[in-house]
């Protein structure tokens, strides 16, 4: 979110995925929600196919997509993040930026990607995404709305659907089930408090809860055949 295309954002989201690599499975439940919802909504497209999940981190959607697909393939930024995913005991796994992925066109039937979009310049990885896919990709990505009051710069879904014309797609509300300190650590152990246009302190946000007008996620999912 906001201008991640310059190296010392990529370094600071990186760092913060790093420190939370222990962590993230048991407190990103939006984000493990999100996954088995794409899956519901998609997975019966990519039955048998070879699949690039891009932005894959611990694998909360490799999980889901390995035993649907013929062979998976996951990339993340962080390698200690990707350590992490089940795909990586089978040497099936890669350190790169999704806006820049080292693979020849078309050298999988679909690329997929779960809460990581928005992490990077999304038109570049989108570009990527349709590069080396020969059937198409799918997504599910927060978009403006979500944390409302707290700042994060979420992509418009006007603006992804204007630039991907997806084949089917829905926009769906996902809950943050945490309040308090708890909302709080919820950034903390998932490795998601980047925001480079912060409205609301910490301080503000225990004081009065209120402020935070949704706890929530507006998560666009999308899938495009080419």
């Amino acid at each position: 979110m906001g201008d991640t295309s310059r190296p010392s954002s990529r370094r600071e989201i990186g760092r913060r995925f790093s420190l939370a690599s222990d962590s993230y499975r048991r407190w990103a439940l939006p984000q493990r929600a999100a996954a088995r919802r794409l899956v519901e909504l998609f997975g019966k497209f990519v039955g048998g196919s070879s699949v690039l999940e891009a932005g894959a981190g611990v694998g909360l959607l490799s999980e889901l997509l390995e035993p649907l697909v013929g062979r998976l393939f996951v990339c993340d930024l962080v390698k200690e993040v990707l350590e992490k995913n089940p795909a990586a005991r089978a040497r099936r796994a890669f350190v790169c930026n999704m806006e820049n992925l080292p693979l020849k066109d078309r050298s999988v039937d679909w690329t997929a990607s779960s809460f990581a979009l928005h992490w990077s310049d999304y038109r570049r990885s989108l570009a990527e995404f349709a590069r080396v896919s020969k059937k198409g990709f799918f997504a599910a990505v927060p978009v403006e709305g979500s944390l409302e009051g707290l700042g994060f710069p979420f992509p418009s879904a006007g603006e992804i659907l204007e630039l991907v014309r997806p084949t089917l797609w829905r926009l769906e509300e996902v809950d943050v089930p945490f309040r308090g300190r708890e909302f709080l650590l919820f950034f903390k152990k998932t490795g998601t408090g980047y925001n480079p246009t912060p409205a609301l302190s910490a301080f503000e946000i225990l004081k009065d809860p209120s402020k935070v007008r949704f706890y929530g996620f507006k998560v666009l999912y999308f899938l495009k055949e080419l």
